[in-house]
């Protein structure tokens, strides 16, 4: 839990950030202080760049805030594809799941049951499955409680 908080309050001043930039630069344009044409385009690369920040990781953290409070999380079975550069997040069924790199034991082939919010799929809890049974596709389930 703390470290969605802290991942959540990182990612909302990487945005404000941002936007600070692209306000800056958009008032320089303005005011007509900019004296390289590159410059220039300075607003609507930040503008971008807090965009599309907001859209992948901002607003699924703030939407998860509910889910995390009241507990509400959806669960997922499924054999581990790929696990990140830095361990922070895990790939199942081409869907990237996001933990707490620190306390990430995961191999490829592990076959787990996630835990994990709805929207930014941040990951509560994992739990190694030794059945075989439940590997196969037919039997991954997605259940909310």
């Amino acid at each position: 839990m703390r470290y969605f908080i802290v991942n959540l309050a990182v990612h909302l001043v990487v945005t404000a950030i941002f936007v600070a930039f692209t306000c800056i630069c958009a008032g320089r344009n303005k005011a007509k202080k900019t004296k390289h044409v590159v410059t220039y385009f300075f607003p609507i690369a930040f503008a971008l760049i807090a965009i599309i920040d907001i859209v992948m990781y901002t607003a699924p953290r703030l939407m998860d805030i509910n889910s995390m409070i009241n507990s509400n999380y959806y669960y997922n079975t499924g054999t581990v594809e790929r696990i990140g550069f830095m361990k922070n997040y895990f790939v199942i069924d081409k869907n990237y799941y996001y933990l707490n790199p620190l306390r990430n034991n995961l191999h490829e082939g592990d076959v787990v049951r996630v835990k994990h919010t709805p929207y930014s799929l941040f990951t509560v809890d994992i739990s190694t499955v030794e059945d075989t049974a439940t590997a196969d596709p037919v039997s991954q389930t997605k259940e909310t409680t």
